[in-house]
């Protein structure tokens, strides 16, 4: 993993800021089902919106950051973010959005997710990192368990006005240290 000011590298994808030139197409894929796949609710952010939050810093900021995902090679598949809890600093709260659904299934989100994982934990120092998923997304279910998240229990969270049944997940500093597969993290 190499991580340079507004981007961070891994064996197959980048990871980068949101630029001027992504919000016509973060616009396209917050407002259809299909880039949001069946366990996301599209949110409908138009292109005047997307332009205000890169404008104000909502989308790159001291607090929270949102990165577009790329294959190496310059092919944007989807976005990740993260942002730190208002009532806790030291938890980060992370959401994933593999946007183009020939690019699901292949790992590309498990390993967005490592990599992001790791520089919050070496580079943040936050204590605790949680992520939300439907009760249904048996991929995300089986790339969290991978990654070392325990689930910390069931609940109906607001998904962009929808209420959905899912399940809030939790990896703590310890678990990740303990964590093998943080460990080796360079090949």
């Amino acid at each position: 993993m190499t991580l340079y000011g507004n981007e961070l590298l891994t064996p197959r994808l980048r990871l980068r800021r949101v630029l001027l030139r992504d919000i016509p197409m973060l616009a396209a894929w917050s407002g259809s089902e299909i880039a949001h796949g069946e366990y996301l609710t599209p949110h409908a952010m138009d292109e005047e919106t997307g332009y205000a939050q890169l404008e104000s810093g909502l989308l790159w900021g001291k607090k929270s950051r949102t990165f577009i995902i790329e294959i190496k090679g310059g092919t944007s598949i989807g976005s990740i973010q993260y942002w730190l809890r208002r009532e806790r600093r030291e938890c980060a709260v992370m959401a994933l959005k593999i946007s183009v659904p020939g690019a699901r299934k292949k790992g590309y989100g498990t390993e967005a997710q490592k990599y992001l994982i790791i520089n919050l934990f070496e580079r943040l120092e936050i204590d605790e990192i949680q992520m939300y998923t439907d009760i249904n997304n048996v991929a995300q279910l089986r790339c969290l368990a991978k990654l070392g998240f325990e689930q910390v229990e069931s609940l109906t969270y607001d998904d962009h006005r929808v209420t959905r049944l899912g399940y809030l997940f939790r990896l703590c500093r310890s678990q990740y240290q303990q964590s093998s597969v943080y460990k080796y993290y360079y090949e």
